[in-house]
C-alpha cells in the first residue's frame, strides 16, 4: 500500500508540473518531471532526465547545471555513427521560443560525474539550472526504483 501511495504522489507531482508547463499565464522557462534511477553501491555516474517548456517569445539559453550531489554536471546527446552510440557533450543548450526540449533515455540527458553517495528509491535532490540571462532555477529531482528503468528504455 505504501508503495502505491508513493507512486500516486509521483503521478500527482508530474500532473501538476505538466499543467503548469502549458499554462498560458506562464512567461518563463518551466522545468518539470526531473528523475533518475537509484544507484548501486560505488556507482559514481548517473543520467538525469527532465523536460523544458519555453512559453516565451524569446529563445532561452541554458549556460550550465550544478548540484551538491556532483562536482560536474554536463548535458549530453547521443550520436550514432556506424551503429555505435557515443555520448557527445552539448556546449550550448538552447530552448527555442514557444517550444519544448525533452531529456529522455536514449537521447539528450544530463550526466552527473563523481557522485559519492548511493541514491535510493524515493529520495530526491536538487539541480540548479543556470540561464544565460543570470536567472537560476532550482529543480527537484526524484530517484526512481531501478526496476522501472526497463519501462523507459523500450
Amino acid at each position: 500500500m505504501k508503495k502505491k501511495f508513493k507512486y500516486l504522489l509521483l503521478l500527482i507531482f508530474f500532473t501538476v508540473s505538466f499543467n503548469e508547463a502549458f499554462s498560458e499565464k506562464n512567461n518563463k522557462l518551466v522545468i518539470h518531471g526531473s528523475y533518475t534511477f537509484e544507484t548501486y553501491e560505488g556507482q559514481e555516474n548517473i543520467a538525469v532526465y527532465m523536460s523544458f517548456f519555453n512559453n516565451t517569445d524569446n529563445d532561452i539559453e541554458i549556460e550550465s547545471f550544478s548540484s551538491k550531489l556532483s562536482p560536474r554536471v554536463e548535458m549530453h546527446d547521443i550520436k550514432i555513427t556506424n551503429d555505435i552510440a557515443k555520448m557527445i557533450m552539448m556546449k550550448k543548450v538552447l530552448v527555442k521560443k514557444n517550444s519544448q526540449l525533452y531529456l529522455q533515455p536514449g537521447g539528450k540527458h544530463l550526466m552527473f560525474f563523481g557522485i559519492k553517495k548511493k541514491l535510493n528509491d524515493g529520495e530526491s535532490f536538487d539541480i540548479k539550472v543556470h540561464l544565460k540571462n543570470g536567472v537560476t532555477q532550482n529543480v527537484k529531482t526524484m530517484v526512481l526504483n531501478k526496476k522501472l528503468k526497463s519501462n523507459y528504455l523500450n
